[in-house]
This record gives C-alpha cells, structure tokens and sequence, in this order.
C-alpha cells in the first residue's frame, strides 16, 4: 500500500501534467485503492460488533447464571424452614440441612438479627414484658438481592422492598390465635455453603399473655423488628385484620407494632339501656309517672324511679376510648369527604359528618374517623345495611336534632358511635332516632328533645331533659364485649417459643 502513496504524492511534488494514459492508470490504482480501504473498514465493523455480540452475550449469560442460583437458594432455604419446623414441632432429629454451594453469593448466620418483644397492658395502665428475644436469621446474600430464614418464615428482598416466601405460620380463627415463635441460633460465621443439622435446642414453651382477673381486659402489644419489616406488616394484617398499630415507617426503624386484646370475662358487659357514673332527670320527678329507660341501668348514682328494669350499684369502670381515636386520627393521611354509598370496608377518614350517608358493610367492617364536627338534622340518616359492623370514632362534640336518624333498627349492635373525653354527646331537640351503642365513658352526654335511643348509652354523666325522652335497652348488646382499643378481641391465644440450633 505504501508504494501507491508514495508514487501518488511524487507526482503532485514534481508539477508534470500527468498523460491519458497515466490518468486512467491513476483512476484505476485509485478505485483500488477504494476496495481496499472499505474491506479494511468491513472487517473492523465485523470485528467491533462480534465482540459486542460476545460481551453482551457473556452479559446474559451471567444474568441467567445469577438467577438460576437465586431460585436454588430460594428453593434450599424453603427446604430448610421445612426442616427446622419439623424438627422444633415435634422434638425429633436432628435433620440434616443443606444450603449451596452457591457460586455467586454467600450464607451468614446472623445471630442476634431480628427480634420479638411482647408487652402486656393492664386497664390500670401497668405493664409487664412477657418476651423479649432476638430471632436469629440465616441468609443467602447475592449483591441486593437476599433470601433468608427468620422467625418459622422465608423472606426475600432486593435493597428495597421485602416480600414473603413462605409464612411463618401465625394463624387466627374465630378468635383463637396461633403466634409460634422460631429462635434460631448457631455457630455459622459465613460461606458459599452450610452443610449440618438443626436440632431443637429446647423444650418448647408457652407466653402467658392471660395474667388477669375476670374484671379486667388485658392488651397485649406485639413488636417485631426486622429488616424484612414491610413484610411482616403485610403478613400481620393478612393474618390478624385490624391490628397493626405501628407500621414500618412509623415509630422506631424497621418495627412494626401490633395489639390484641382479650375481653373481660364478667364486667363492661353491655347489658343496659344506661351505664354510667351518674344517671339523673334534670328538674324532673318521680311524679310525672314515667320511666324514661326501657331496661336495666348500671350506675353508681341514678334516680331510680326513671327505670323501668333493675338498677345495679357496681362500680362505673369503662376503658377510654381516647387512646383509641388519638392514635385513629394521627393514622388518617389525609381527610376527605364521604362520597355516595360508602361500600369500601376499612377506615375511612373525614372532617365531618353534617349529612346523611347510606354504610353498605357487606364486603367488611367500615370505621369512620371525624376529625371536626358529628351533626345530624332535619331528615338526615346515617343508614346501615349489610352483615358486619360501622364504627365511628369522633374526637369532638355530637349534635343530633329535627328527625335524624342513625343505625339499623333491626339490629343496634351493629352500629358503634365512639366519643373521647373531651366531647359532647348530646340530642338536641326533634324526634331523632338512634340505634346503637352510644359510647362516651368519660363524657358528658346530654338527652333533650324526645328522642328514641335503641341500644345502649354508655356516659360519665348522663342526664335526661324531657319525660318524653325514651331509652330502650336491646338484647343484641348484652352479650356484645366491646372494648374501644385497637387490634382484634382475641379470646383465646396460644404463643409459643421454640428454640432451634444449627450446627455447621
């Protein structure tokens, strides 16, 4: 190639007018010159495009790689998780495990990683810690991705976001919880493998959640910190509807909180027309012949002859309901407006209520959080129908006047008005009717008008205005145990420790 420029650029230097004949020879070195250079040009595109081709091809091939081993490791964790319930369950073993080897990622023991800690809450506001252990988690780590044993499940999360493989086992059904708790502890420090057994550590034991009198409900507090927080929330809501209390991005870092609560046994039952700590007639008499409650009346000051049922003397002794509609309104995000029928079950957050609306519970329990003002008037109806409950929690007055209505008559329990300490409960004047239980223990709830009140009146001072005022006792809330706190009524719960042991 060197000659043609050579001889190309002797020929410009020496200013000769080049022939016909040595024109045409030029033209034809030069379209030579050409194929050349584009053959030149060719293989190197080939060149740059099959290492390309390798590279992205090598690309792909270690992604296929890696996620081959992701699913292997998935798959050998869930193996384990079997293993390790069978073997703490039932005290046999111990069974050999096996996890790798993984060429990508590594498997660590983290022994202190994770942790359970359950608290007992008295009405009197004591507390008592009933378990406080770490859990225990082995891994398989491969850059973001992670796959891990911890607490009896299989949990899988990629830096972001954590997901449930295979569910720890807790399990609640007609008010009876099932809570196992997996301790695992083991000596392995970290690898591409494990290859041993995992043993039952200890003999399984029980956490007494009860430890209460027949006069008193107890709370108890769940809280699991772990860095697969978000699902876990996600398993406890699925499992125990209703009783998260602090989610992952709220309170402490990674921890959610639950709370459960066992009823009493034989107080706070709702089996009157009024309960409450002072019952009066305000400038009525026993003259005027009429008795105004329909029913039996718990109170420990009342004017008898307003009853037309039994009067008991017991200590008034209502939880509040404040902590209940504090933490209710500190969880709503935003407040709307309520909207058309509302059919859409769970919580529904607002400023007021000054209107009628139609609560169609057929899909699910709907609670109704007010953050301002409760009015009723003229015609309107809070109606309900459907097979589950509504609930409304309302941190201010109720005022309630003209022919409003509120409940289903049919059936009172199924409508819960809930008030804190610092409201007002109050009918106003009219004809309203309201169908359900009334709950404002530490309020002062005020009867004028001749209302008709079908249900239950739960107050700290209850005072009645009119001899034309009725309250009617019904039998659907005599067996109803209704406590205002968050979480699910577990009558009955079973938490188990088990203790496991991986030796390498």
């Amino acid at each position: 190639m060197r000659w043609v420029f050579d001889a190309l650029w002797a020929g410009e230097q020496s200013g000769d007018e080049p022939t016909d004949s040595q024109s045409a020879g030029s033209t034809d070195r030069q379209r030579g010159q050409s194929h050349v250079l584009g053959l030149v040009l060719l293989i190197g595109a080939v060149a740059v495009a099959s290492v390309g081709i390798i590279m992205l091809g090598s690309s792909g091939l270690d992604t296929q790689q890696a996620a081959i081993e992701t699913d292997y490791a998935e798959q050998s964790m869930l193996e384990f998780a079997h293993s390790t319930k069978t073997t703490v369950s039932t005290g046999r073993g111990p069974s050999d495990v096996s996890l790798g080897p993984f060429d990508r990622g590594h498997v660590s023991m983290r022994e202190t990683a994770g942790r359970v800690t359950m608290t007992r809450v008295n009405d009197s506001g004591g507390t008592e810690v009933l378990y406080n252990e770490s859990l225990g988690t082995l891994a398989y780590a491969n850059g973001d991705t992670e796959i891990a044993y911890q607490g009896g499940g299989v949990w899988r999360t990629d830096g972001t976001g954590s997901a449930m493989v295979s569910e720890p086992g807790i399990e609640y059904r007609n008010g009876t919880l099932s809570f196992p708790i997996v301790h695992l502890d083991g000596n392995r420090a970290g690898g591409n493998a494990v290859d041993g057994t995992v043993r039952q550590a200890a003999t399984p034991t029980q956490v007494a959640l009860d430890g209460r009198s027949n006069s008193e409900s107890v709370t108890v507090r769940i809280a699991i910190q772990s860095a697969y927080c978000s699902a876990w929330e996600r398993e406890l809501e699925d499992s125990l509807e209703g009783s998260v209390t602090e989610s992952c991005d709220e309170g402490e870092p990674q921890r959610v909180r639950i709370q459960l609560i066992s009823p009493t046994e034989n107080s706070r039952a709702l089996d009157g027309a009024v309960i409450g700590e002072t019952v009066n007639a305000a400038g009525l008499s026993e003259s005027t012949g009429k008795q105004m409650i329909d029913g039996n009346a718990r109170a420990g000051t009342i004017d008898e002859w307003m009853v037309s049922g039994t009067v008991s003397h017991e200590n008034y002794d209502y939880p509040s309901a404040d902590e209940e509609i504090d933490r209710s309104l500190e969880a709503c995000d935003e407040f709307e407006a309520l909207d058309g029928p509302i059919t859409e079950p769970g919580v529904h957050c607002v400023d007021e209520i000054g209107s009628g609306h139609h609560f169609d519970t057929s899909n699910g329990d709907i609670a109704v959080v007010v953050r301002k003002s409760f009015d009723l008037s003229g015609s309107d109806s809070l109606s309900v129908t459907g097979s589950n409950d509504l609930t409304i929690y309302a941190g201010e007055d109720l005022d309630v006047k003209g022919n409003a209505v509120i409940g289903n008559a049919s059936d009172p329990s199924q409508t819960r008005l809930v008030f804190s300490s610092g409201s007002t409960v109050q009918t106003v004047s009219g004809t309203p009717e309201i169908n359900a239980l009334l709950y404002a223990p530490e309020s002062t709830v005020d009867i004028k008008g001749t209302p008709t009140i079908v249900g239950t009146v739960v107050g700290d001072d209850v005072t009645i205005h009119d001899v034309a005022a009725e309250i009617r006792g019904d039998d659907s809330l005599a067996t109803l145990e209704f406590i205002p706190g968050a979480g699910p009524h577990v009558p009955y719960a079973t938490v188990t420790a088990y203790e496991a042991e991986l030796d390498d």
